[in-house]
């Protein structure tokens, strides 16, 4: 494949468009070029120009937008729809506390482990409600495990069992987020690999990303999983086990899932995203 120059900066970048500091080294045209043979790697981008979801959902249900299959799960005081806006955008939207509603793929096609090949994801998201307790939200990859009104976010505004990577707000938080990861099976609480960073500002956007190089070209480190907020990197990587470990989920695929979760006594709450963007290369 193409090699392509990476770009960093210390910078942020608030532009509407994916990141280059995450994605200047990912060959995104041969990818898309070569998908059909099924070789190279896999990808999707959505930027939210083409209808097609439920506006009012009560229970698990499957759906399409445009080319790319989607399942979702609100609560009785759910709703999935789309922001009228140029470029396009989907709003999730919650109004019964302590519950939640999910967006979210039925594939489960990606893998971060030390034996998968090398990653991206980056996602343009806001909230309309930077109040304490107001809500929680989380983006990222997570298992197959069933999405409920208390599934991937709990009650309380955090992490349920589930395997999951990306960030996560927690409910007690405002402006601030978690770069974090999940391993189930209850003996593993959310770790932080970066914890109380980004500044959230109310119906503000924010690009959150993340990257996984199983060489040493990233960071002079192999196997490391890097997170960036409007693409610049956070301080702390992750070095990602084989298969066989229980520090992360290795041992499992995951698939895309946006998330957001209201507190009790909270008023609708919103959670707008742009677009989200995936890519991964199979393994050597």
């Amino acid at each position: 494949m193409t090699n392509v120059i990476q770009y960093q900066s210390s910078s942020a970048d608030t532009a509407r468009g994916p990141s280059p500091s995450i994605w200047g080294d990912c060959p995104w045209l041969e990818i898309q070029g070569q998908v059909a043979q099924g070789r190279g790697g896999y990808a999707f981008f959505d930027d939210f120009l083409i209808g097609g979801i439920t506006p009012t959902i009560t229970t698990a249900i499957s759906m399409a937008s445009g080319d790319v299959g989607y399942a979702a799960f609100g609560s009785s005081g759910a709703t999935i729809t789309y922001d009228d806006v140029a470029g396009g955008a989907i709003v999730l939207t919650e109004a019964t506390a302590n519950e939640s509603v999910t967006l979210y793929t039925e594939q489960h096609p990606f893998s971060i482990t030390a034996n998968a090949g090398k990653f991206w994801a980056e996602a343009r998201v806001k909230v309309g409600d930077i109040v304490t307790l107001a809500n929680s939200f989380l983006w990222g990859l997570m298992d197959t495990t069933d999405v409920t009104a208390v599934v991937p976010l709990t009650a309380d505004g955090v992490t349920a069992d589930i395997n999951y990577v990306g960030f996560m707000q927690p409910e007690g938080d405002t402006t601030t987020y978690n770069a974090s990861y999940k391993a189930d099976g209850g003996s593993i609480t959310e770790v932080e690999v970066n914890g109380a960073v980004g500044a959230l500002v109310a119906d503000t956007y924010v690009k959150l990303g993340m990257k996984f190089d199983p060489s040493s070209a990233m960071t002079g480190t192999a196997n490391q999983m890097r997170f960036f907020i409007d693409g610049v990197p956070l301080a702390t990587d992750k070095t990602i086990p084989d298969n066989t470990g229980t520090d992360f989920p290795a041992d499992i695929r995951m698939g895309p899932v946006i998330s957001m979760a209201v507190g009790a006594g909270t008023a609708t709450d919103t959670l707008t995203m742009d677009w989200w963007r995936y890519a991964q290369l199979e393994a050597q």
